[in-house]
């Protein structure tokens, strides 16, 4: 490769598993003439700069769209989930580089196909990350059998993941990790298999996968994941007429008629160097390589039927090479959005997705950026970016609470500002109705009381009826031998005392019944009204900005009706018109033994009058 110009690569993705596996690879490679690595892209400015410091990138920044079309470029690398695989490639594709994806290749077997047909119709090469073909106990294995091949085998992949969601945009955890021991069954077979018969369970999304295959030429194989089990295992095992070969992390056992042997060849972080020379080999030579998309296809293919429990005769259906795609509309600026990469790779189709770095490092104006998504720890947009976005006509809050991103300034300029109240509602619901149920229960008090020796909401008696109460629960015991209990429980009725404050309505209450009043309606107060209509409450609501219309099952109310309800809940915004907006007259207002619920802002209510 030395005697040829190095390839000139863009990298797409520089999180931890593309720094831990692949950079440093393509790192060394670049050392040894045989790639330029010329451009990092990652949203995640942080990520970006480290990645161009210690791998030695020439630049850094965000628009991944951009750097794939680049023509400086001749390779483009994209680490992430399966929608930027397939949308960062298909781009890639379309502007002539050729690409390396990891896995999975694509959200499904239909959209791989698309990117395995867009490389073929442009004589580009495709990859993707299935080091397991280039394991070196599996080349072995694989020349062992020749052309007569194995007869059975058995794949297992198994990984502790109970209760974790499927990472990279997977729809399950077998297209997510177990897809990698599925390929090697049919890359080891020669082929798709004709028959199969699969079982998924283990939850929703399934988590345990069992699948029989068997081939046209009477070939077997067994597939085995479960990613709800202890530990991490993968195994393999390649059986033909007196000859065993297994794969384990030790490496590779051969047993030959009883006559053992063994090769070092562990599995564990094996074929990651290979594949990457195999795919810049692919691209001087122009031959397809083992990990070409075109022969991954298929294994993701099979792993959605295992996923649906297909049993039955299979056939690869013909996908048709996908028209081009018109360019992006717009772009939207993302900053600090790492756990909205999924959802955000969404939008690839229609927008361009940019990072602060290249808005604020470059001369604007950017008329293409249309929106703005800013995560939790963004920064708000000052000046200088807003003068550089002149048809920046919304902004999107991946929170609730909009004060910090200077709300004020950007309505002024005319922009839309929208926050995840939506998304946050059914949390926010479910503590609101907790608080609820336990301020109703008065288990508030009862905690109080009980960490000073009372029991349920009648707080221990102090004085001489206080001592009395103490003396009773010890002498207790002695009195029922005596026959003389009911004599020490009178005593004790006696020495009972409230607990602390004998207010009407101190006592412990159900739900059901009570009256709530709402002040205030939106996403979260609706998700609270529907649970506290599941336990039998009565909700009224008193609003100034929504109309009876927009209540759904629940009555309008005024002011003062709501803040007599039982239950008086705050679902209100912080503005300098609401600050403060319950004081002294509106506390006044509120009955003895009412639940004082607010998980909107604390500024809603003067401390002062609460306090008092």
């Amino acid at each position: 490769m030395t005697a040829l110009h190095p390839l000139r690569a863009a990298v797409i993705g520089a999180g931890p598993a593309a720094c831990l596996l692949h950079l440093p690879i393509l790192a060394r490679l670049q050392r040894k003439a045989a790639l330029v690595l010329v451009h990092v892209c990652d949203l995640n400015e942080k990520c970006a700069v480290e990645a161009q410091r210690k791998f030695g990138f020439q630049s850094h920044g965000g628009d991944a769209a951009t750097a794939a079309s680049r023509s400086d470029i001749d390779v483009v690398y994209v680490f992430g989930s399966a929608q930027m695989h397939y949308e960062y490639g298909l781009i890639a594709l379309q502007n002539g580089k050729h690409i390396f994806v990891e896995k999975p290749i694509a959200p499904s077997f239909a959209e791989a196909q698309a990117l395995a047909a867009s490389a073929r119709a442009r004589s580009l090469i495709a990859v993707g990350g299935h080091n397991r073909r280039f394991y070196k106990a599996l080349e072995v294995a694989r020349e062992e059998a020749g052309k007569a091949g194995w007869r059975y085998a058995e794949a297992i992949a198994h990984k502790p993941g109970f209760g974790k969601t499927p990472p990279f945009g997977a729809r399950t955890w077998l297209t997510a990790n177990g897809i990698h021991a599925l390929d090697v069954l049919l890359y080891m077979m020669g082929g798709f298999p004709e028959t199969v018969a699969a079982f998924a369970g283990g939850g929703d999304p399934p988590g345990t996968f069992s699948a029989i295959m068997c081939w046209k030429n009477g070939a077997q194989g067994v597939f085995l994941c479960d990613n709800n089990a202890g530990t991490r295992r993968e195994e393999y095992a390649f059986h033909a007429p007196g000859v065993s070969y297994s794969v384990t992390s030790d490496g590779l056992t051969i047993n030959r008629r009883g006559r053992m042997s063994k090769i070092a060849a562990p599995i564990i972080s094996d074929g990651f160097e290979a594949e990457h020379l195999a795919f810049l080999k692919s691209v001087r030579e122009g031959i397809e390589p083992p990990h070409a998309i075109s022969a991954l296809a298929p294994s993701l293919f099979l792993a959605e039927r295992i996923e649906a429990n297909f049993q039955g005769t299979l056939r690869l259906p013909y996908i048709c090479v996908p028209p081009g795609r018109a360019p992006a509309k717009g772009a939207v600026l993302v900053m600090d959005a790492e756990s909205l990469s999924s959802p955000l790779a969404r939008l690839l189709p229609r927008y361009r997705l940019v990072s602060l770095a290249d808005i604020r490092d470059k001369p604007g104006p950017f008329p293409d950026v249309k929106a703005a998504v800013l995560g939790r720890g963004a920064p708000p947009l000052d000046d200088d970016i807003l003068n550089k976005l002149p048809c920046l006509g919304a902004v999107g809050i991946a929170g609730l609470s909009l004060t910090r991103y200077r709300p004020d300034d950007l309505l002024r300029r005319g922009i839309i500002l929208f926050n995840a109240s939506a998304a946050y509602a059914q949390t926010v619901a479910d503590f609101a109705f907790a608080l609820a149920v336990l301020g109703r229960r008065r288990a508030f008090v009862s905690h109080e009381i009980m960490r000073h020796g009372g029991w349920g909401s009648t707080a221990p008696a102090k004085g001489p009826k206080g001592m009395l109460r103490q003396a009773g629960r010890r002498l207790r015991p002695a009195f029922r031998v005596a026959g003389l209990e009911p004599v020490l429980l009178q005593l004790w009725r006696k020495a009972a005392t409230s607990a602390g404050a004998s207010s009407v309505g101190l006592a412990s209450r159900d739900m059901k019944g009570a009256t709530v009043g709402l002040i205030g309606w939106g996403a979260n107060a609706t998700a609270f009204a529907r649970r506290l209509h599941g336990a039998g409450a009565r909700v009224i609501v008193w609003s100034e900005h929504t109309t009876t219309a927009e209540l759904e099952g629940v009555a309008p109310a005024s002011l003062n009706e709501a803040l007599a309800a039982d239950i008086v809940s705050l679902h209100r915004g912080l503005t300098p018109a609401t600050r403060h907006f319950l004081g002294a007259a509106e506390l006044a207002r509120l009955r003895p033994g009412t639940v004082l619920i607010n998980i909107a802002r604390g500024a809603l209510i003067e401390p002062n009058a609460l306090l008092d």
